[in-house]
């Protein structure tokens, strides 16, 4: 039976916190890649795909070095996601020894999981590498979350095209994609579920605040996932929604 509902997670700053090593893996691949100290105080993070990034850290070059780099047209891009998803296989054991969930992550992921018709998955910015390793740190590897099923950071366009690569992903494996929710920590978490026509549901425990959240129009903004029946409520409502559009539908 295919799923009515799949909660989309992001990863940094909703479902885990994984110290400074992320940083530091863009940060080092993009010097691998360019030969150029990247200038990360000129850049912010939050929020962004990992191709995104790239970009611009490449911008906030000298404009002889960034005139370089964008002559590699999407080249430049496809050689940093490689050299990022390398970059995780070789930290991946400092990530275990500072990566933590979220309060209440756990048990909400595995409430969610006894929820019928409900599958989950992930629409970050990472690679799909870095989000393994960052699953694999924390314990949530080989459990409910379908990282199969997810949409990743790994090509150009703005961060809507991770959840619509989640979509496609879904629709693939079930014939009808279900409805999305989607869960992140960030205002560009938000508008990335608006522009794919998502519930968007916004988590004050990483980069942005809860105002912030409610002010970029999240559909529901929790303080943390630390009581784990606010977000199955709102998986729910999503479900029940769904089932009557369909019946209305038929």
């Amino acid at each position: 039976m295919s799923p009515q509902v799949a909660v989309c997670w992001d990863v940094d700053g909703t479902l885990l916190h994984g110290g400074t090593i992320g940083r530091e893996v863009l940060l080092e691949a993009f010097t691998t890649v360019t030969g150029h100290p990247a200038r990360a105080e000129a850049v912010a993070m939050g929020g962004r795909t990992d191709w995104l990034i790239g970009e611009a850290l490449r911008d906030a070059l000298d404009p002889d070095d960034a005139a370089a780099v964008l002559a590699r047209g999407d080249g430049f891009g496809h050689a940093m996601i490689a050299a990022v998803a390398d970059g995780w296989s070789r930290r991946a054991r400092d990530l275990h020894a500072v990566a933590r969930t979220l309060p209440g992550v756990p048990e909400t992921v595995a409430a969610l999981a006894a929820e019928p018709g409900v599958v989950q998955t992930l629409t970050t910015g990472n690679v799909r590498a870095g989000a393994r390793a960052k699953l694999a740190a924390v314990g949530l590897d080989g459990g409910p979350i379908d990282v199969d099923l997810g949409g990743y950071g790994e090509g150009p366009g703005a961060r809507v095209r991770v959840v619509v690569a989640a979509r496609e992903a879904l629709a693939a494996r079930y014939g009808t994609p279900p409805a999305l929710v989607v869960v992140g920590d960030t205002p560009l978490d938000v508008e990335a579920a608006h522009e794919a026509g998502a519930v968007a549901v916004g988590v004050a425990t990483g980069s942005a605040t809860r105002a912030e959240l409610v002010a970029s129009g999240a559909a529901h903004v929790l303080d943390d996932l630390s009581d784990p029946s606010r977000l199955v409520a709102v998986v729910r409502t999503t479900r029940e929604d769904s089932w009557h559009t369909t019946q209305g539908g038929s």
